[in-house]
C-alpha cells in the first residue's frame, strides 16, 4: 500500500451570506492561486479573500474518504475522476 500526499490550493471569497467559499479551480501552487486574487477581489468588490491550502491524501492513487469529504464539503468540489 503506498500513500501519498499532494498539496492544492484554493481561492476563497467571504461571502456575506454564505461565509468563505470557493471560487475558480484547484491550483497546484500558492503563487499560481495569488495570482488571481486581484481579479477575484475586483469581481466580489467588498468582500475579503484568501488563499486557502488542502493536503490530499492518495492511497494506492486512489483519494481516501476523508479527502473527499472535505472537497465535497468545505471546497464544494466534486474530487476529480470519482463516482460522486
Amino acid at each position: 500500500m503506498s500513500v501519498e500526499k499532494r498539496t492544492v490550493f484554493f481561492t476563497m471569497v467571504r461571502h456575506p451570506v454564505d461565509g468563505w467559499i470557493r471560487v475558480g479551480t484547484a491550483y497546484n501552487t500558492r503563487k499560481a492561486a495569488h495570482s488571481w486574487l486581484p481579479f477575484v477581489r475586483a469581481s466580489w468588490r467588498i468582500c475579503k479573500t484568501r488563499v486557502s491550502q488542502f493536503t490530499i491524501t492518495l492511497i494506492d492513487g486512489e483519494m481516501d474518504e476523508r479527502s473527499k469529504h472535505v472537497l465535497s464539503e468545505k471546497f464544494n468540489m466534486d474530487p476529480p475522476g470519482g463516482d460522486s
